[in-house]
């Protein structure tokens, strides 16, 4: 009974091979290497190798190799004397991208059901000829036979080997002869794995060899498109990073590689970005406009539509508007380089190495084409470090290259290399100040007001402030902000004193004087936070009322500002705002001339600024060369006048 069975499977085996099968027998002489395999085979084959191979026909010479990495992706690279061209297939995602020495790329989809076995027209894949598919798959009718030994190139002794197999979908009958290195009968070799040397095939009556130069299974290598291939509709299968830090700060070192117009240079600078308060800063290091005096920092308020660029050496300030730009989030902003109403698809072209010892980088390509020019932006992305998975991605470089479409065309090559890279960066001691500069730069007759406020916390509680300034002026500076429900840049210049007054005895206060600006002239209704004489009297009011309270989550303070202590040491209107009244008494402005009243131990002064003041400050000096020339009249006359005797003779 088991004797019929084995038959009647023998005999359906051979109706299939010769009903379903057109096996080329001039091929295959012999019919089809069946199952089962050769014992002596020594080859196992796993499913990730490397193989270099050098293929040769009767007309030509090819490099091909070929990267297999699981059962859905390989790379075919080719290269002969003419050019080179490598085809990636994913069979996960059933795509193919054909790339040439030029770093153009074609995509072409695979169907869901289509299979490619061949490295070009007539001559297979490497992988096919090692045991797998047209899709990547083990292929279960591939066995071998031992042949025999046979020595070829003139020494290389090899055990021979034979495969006579045949590939459904394309219908290809393949003959393969394999030559597995073999030491010598006088050499102890036992720890040498066997090679293959060489694969001799026909196929379609269309004879070629592999000459095998390299074979490594299990390589710990990954499949990357060429860095600046941009390959169009390509199938994005990880997205760019989205979680970007609303709040970020780095430092970037750009160096633009020369043309025919323009040599290399490098360029230097600290770039910040506010998302929440839609403010931007960069500080150049080195020349960015080609100018004798070229600006040093650059602040950008995309809320008001305004940039300042501030000068440190000169302490000059310009402002301009803005018309194009706008912040949509800090992703847009930071990666796609000003082309935020035009968002970049950014395609993920692999895992490669970045330049920075022992950190492997996510790749990432995109295009922005335009009427006049073509973008390519390609970013680096930290992604292992000594091969252990990051949690975050940091962002390592990016290859920026720029071309123009008219005639002659012109290609300007950037790389950016990004350092310091801070996720949680102090922006308001980086915006704040600078902004306080620039307005003090430009001043009132140019519509930017600001005043200079102090006030008195109450530290009964003998709390060790002097250990924890940083923190509370940075709390100060938020609780200001959030309290009077503007954007933190409206506050700088931030001193906290402790220094002890025992002349009224209150040796325990705390006083904080901080700079609070105006609203920049021009803004429109709609953009417009309460004006500076509104917030004085809306903190006035918070303070008298006991309900201006700081403190430390942990405890190290708990501070309250004491009723009336709010004092406006400086007051900065522009000419035109005339007859502004504060509610306590403190502030008039009447025909450009601003007098400010505060009480202090009981005392009142007064302060003038305008023509005033400088008629008191001339009285001052005129009264002290009076009294100094007085003093000096007399000492002199003292010191030489004759010293007379009245003692009695």
């Amino acid at each position: 009974m088991f004797r019929n069975l084995i038959l009647l499977l023998n005999v359906c085996l051979l109706f299939k091979i010769f009903s379903c099968q057109e096996i080329d027998l001039n091929i295959c002489p012999n019919g089809l290497t069946n199952f089962p395999p050769d014992p002596q085979w020594p080859i196992n084959i796993p499913n990730r190798f490397e193989i270099i191979t050098e293929l040769t026909t009767d007309v030509e010479t090819i490099e091909i190799t070929q990267l297999f990495l699981g059962h859905n992706k390989d790379v075919i690279y080719f290269h002969n004397y003419e050019a080179n061209l490598s085809t990636y297939y994913d069979f996960e995602i059933n795509e193919m991208l054909t790339i040439n020495d030029k770093l153009r790329c074609d995509r072409t989809e695979i169907k869901s059901n289509e299979y490619l076995p061949f490295a070009t027209s007539q001559i297979v894949k490497p992988s096919i000829l090692l045991g797998f598919n047209g899709r990547n798959k083990y292929n279960d009718a591939f066995f071998t036979r031992y042949i025999g030994k046979e020595t070829i190139r003139d020494g290389i002794l090899t055990q021979k080997f034979q495969a006579c197999f045949y590939i459904d979908q394309e219908n290809i009958t393949i003959n393969a002869t394999y030559y597995i290195s073999e030491s010598s009968p006088d050499q102890i070799t036992p720890d040498i794995r066997p090679d293959i040397v060489q694969i001799d095939v026909r196929s379609n009556d269309y004879p070629y060899t592999y000459n095998i130069i390299r074979y490594v299974s299990n390589p710990s290598l990954t499949i990357k498109t060429p860095s600046g291939a941009y390959c169009p509709n390509r199938t994005i299968t990880k997205e760019f990073p989205q979680n970007i830090p609303s709040r970020l700060s780095i430092h970037a070192d750009a160096y633009t590689l020369k043309d025919n117009d323009h040599p290399s240079k490098i360029e230097s600078y600290n770039r910040l970005i506010d998302e929440p308060s839609e403010f931007e800063r960069l500080d150049y290091t080195m020349n960015k406009i080609d100018t004798m005096s070229p600006p040093s920092t650059l602040l950008v308020d995309y809320s008001t539509k305004l940039q300042y660029m501030y000068t440190r050496q000169t302490q000059q300030c310009t402002v301009t508007n803005i018309t194009t730009l706008s912040m949509h989030n800090t992703n847009e902003l930071l990666f796609q380089f000003g082309h935020v109403n035009d968002s970049i698809r950014f395609q993920y072209t692999g895992l490669t190495g970045c330049g920075r010892e022992h950190i492997q980088c996510h790749r990432w390509i995109g295009q922005y084409d335009s009427d006049g020019f073509v973008q390519q932006y390609e970013w680096f992305w930290s992604a292992t470090f000594n091969e252990i998975d990051l949690q975050e991605l940091i962002p390592i470089k990016a290859y920026i290259s720029t071309t123009v479409k008219s005639e002659p065309r012109k290609t300007v090559n950037q790389e950016i290399n990004i350092f310091n890279y801070n996720s949680r960066p102090n922006s308001m001691q980086m915006i704040d100040s600078t902004l306080g500069e620039c307005y003090r730069s430009l001043g009132p007759s140019q519509g930017f007001n600001y005043a200079i406020l102090r006030m008195t916390l109450n530290n009964d509680e003998k709390y060790p402030v002097h250990k924890q300034l940083l923190s509370l002026e940075r709390h100060l500076h938020i609780q200001l902000a959030n309290d009077l429900k503007i954007r933190h840049i409206r506050l700088s210049s931030f001193v906290i004193d402790i220094t002890r007054d025992t002349t009224d005895h209150q040796d325990k206060d705390i006083y904080v004087t901080f700079t609070l600006l105006e609203n920049p002239p021009g803004v429109s209704n709609s953009l417009k936070e309460p004006s500076l004489i509104e917030l004085i009297r809306q903190l006035a009011k918070q303070i008298n009322d006991g309900h201006f309270h700081i403190r430390e989550d942990d405890g190290p303070y708990d501070l309250y500002a004491r009723p009336n202590s709010l004092q406006t040491l400086v007051l900065y209107l522009s000419p035109s705002e005339t007859n502004i009244d504060y509610s306590n008494g403190t502030i008039f402005v009447y025909h450009n001339i601003t007098q400010i009243v505060y009480k202090q131990r009981q005392k009142i002064v007064l302060k003038r600024t305008g023509p005033l003041i400088a008629a008191l400050w001339t009285g001052f000096v005129l009264l002290g060369m009076i009294v100094t020339i007085a003093i000096g009249s007399f000492v002199a006359i003292r010191k030489w006048t004759p010293t007379i005797n009245h003692e009695s003779t």
